[in-house]
Parts: C-alpha cells; sequence; structure tokens
C-alpha cells in the first residue's frame, strides 16, 4: 500500500477516509506570437498545407544552432499531493504571492 503525505503541511494522507489532489506545474518557454496563432488555428487548408518550407527553415536553424538550443531549454514538470485544506489555499493563490499592501511611509 502507498503512502502518501501532503507536500504543502507534510500531513499523511489517508486514502481510504479522505481525497488526495494532485497538483501539476509545467513550466517552459513560451513560443513566439506566430507560432501560438498558428497552434490555435483548426483550419483544414493550414492541415494540408506544403511543409517543406517549414522543414528548410528548421534545418536552417539548426545549422545556427537555435534549434539545439530550443531543445535544450528548462522545461519542467512538477508535480505535488495535496490534502482537501492545503488544495483549497492553493487554488486560492496558486502562485503563492503575498497579498498584504505595502504602506509607504515618509522618512522623518
Amino acid at each position: 500500500m502507498l503512502h502518501y503525505s501532503c507536500d504543502m503541511c507534510k500531513r499523511p494522507i489517508d486514502t481510504h477516509d479522505e481525497i488526495r489532489h494532485v497538483v501539476k506545474i509545467e513550466v517552459y518557454a513560451a513560443p513566439d506570437d506566430a507560432e501560438s496563432s498558428r497552434d490555435g488555428v483548426e483550419d483544414a487548408a493550414l492541415a494540408d498545407a506544403d511543409h517543406l518550407d517549414d522543414v528548410q527553415d528548421l534545418l536552417e536553424r539548426l545549422d545556427d544552432g537555435l534549434v539545439a538550443s530550443a531543445l535544450d531549454d528548462d522545461t519542467r514538470t512538477l508535480r505535488f499531493d495535496l490534502c482537501a485544506d492545503c488544495r483549497r489555499r492553493f487554488l486560492r493563490n496558486p502562485l503563492g504571492v503575498k497579498s498584504g499592501k505595502k504602506l509607504d511611509f515618509s522618512n522623518n
């Protein structure tokens, strides 16, 4: 039997009595605007397009070393187990940003 614990509060999670929540985070370099706009388009003409020009561009960039550096990026996939209480806290503030107001006092 596998034993789980919450990655935030370190409390053991008994999967028979409570639900174990999984958070997956993937961090990667965002593509430029031209690539991301093409990714969202579901167009039959685009699907049937001749991709030889794209392959040629890829080969030229490979010669320049640009593709190799893009493939060797710092893509990270993280996975965390959370209890129900920590799941609620995580969903309220997923980035963990402190919400306190910063007061600006004068130098007296």
